[in-house]
């Protein structure tokens, strides 16, 4: 007959007689079903009377591990004391003379009187802070093409102003010797000057109200190129 170890049952305490080669693994009680990992008592347990269940000895209990006091945080601060207790903050050293400082970054204003301040942009009438953006620097390419249409206009100004002093000084010569002397008559004045068809001022007055719009037009785009906005428009960074 093999040999057999009592172990009792978990849950309903009764004393089973376990195979050696079964220790160790799990068994399954007869009585309550219990499953439970057969495992040979400290103690050897007498087997029980037939018709009757022997209860095992309680183990004793463990005893309860000690509690650990926690440690006490190291001093956050040199001059910390062992109390954990945290030192009043640092105050400010007088200087002896008042500085004028913006209120948003706490900077100097330069100068004193300054209305914006130059670290950070805070408007110190209004109370705002201007946007700031990143650029591009214009090459000599941006001003090329910002300016070319300015100096453009400048010169077509120039020429028509040009061509009304020239229209205005040769206009009688051109219609007397000139290319327009068709329109001149054979008779004359009593004040012994030639006769014209149409007279030199009304070809004069035509010329001028036929250029003095595109003379304004080009004059106001050119001091507005040139003088007014004559910086490139800003290429803001992606």
């Amino acid at each position: 007959m093999a040999d057999t170890t009592p172990i009792p049952c978990p849950e309903c305490e009764k004393v089973l007689n376990v195979p050696e080669q079964v220790l160790g693994k799990k068994i399954k009680c007869k009585d309550c079903g219990c499953a439970f990992v057969a495992e040979p008592p400290k103690k050897a347990v007498k087997p029980s009377k037939p018709g009757g269940a022997a209860k095992p000895k309680k183990p004793e209990p463990e005893p309860e591990p000690k509690k650990e006091e926690p440690k006490k945080p190291a001093a956050r601060y040199a001059d910390e004391d062992d109390d954990g207790a945290v030192p009043k903050p640092l105050g400010t050293v007088d200087e002896g003379e008042d500085v004028a400082r913006c209120p948003h970054c706490a900077k100097e204003l330069e100068p004193p009187t300054a209305v914006i301040c130059i670290h950070c942009g805070f408007n110190n009438v209004t109370r705002t802070k201007a946007e700031s953006k990143k650029v591009w620097a214009p090459d000599a390419s941006d001003w090329m093409n910002h300016l070319a249409p300015g100096f453009g206009a400048l010169a077509i100004f120039v020429a028509l102003l040009v061509l009304n002093i020239v229209c205005l000084l040769k206009m009688e010569e051109w219609m007397t010797d000139g290319f327009l002397d068709f329109l001149k008559s054979e008779e004359k004045g009593m004040d012994g000057k030639i006769k014209f068809a149409v007279k030199p001022g009304a070809f004069i007055t035509f010329v001028l109200a036929a250029t003095i719009m595109p003379m304004i037009k080009t004059a106001r785009f050119a001091i507005k190129r040139l003088a007014i906005e004559y910086q490139p428009t800003e290429q803001v960074k992606k």
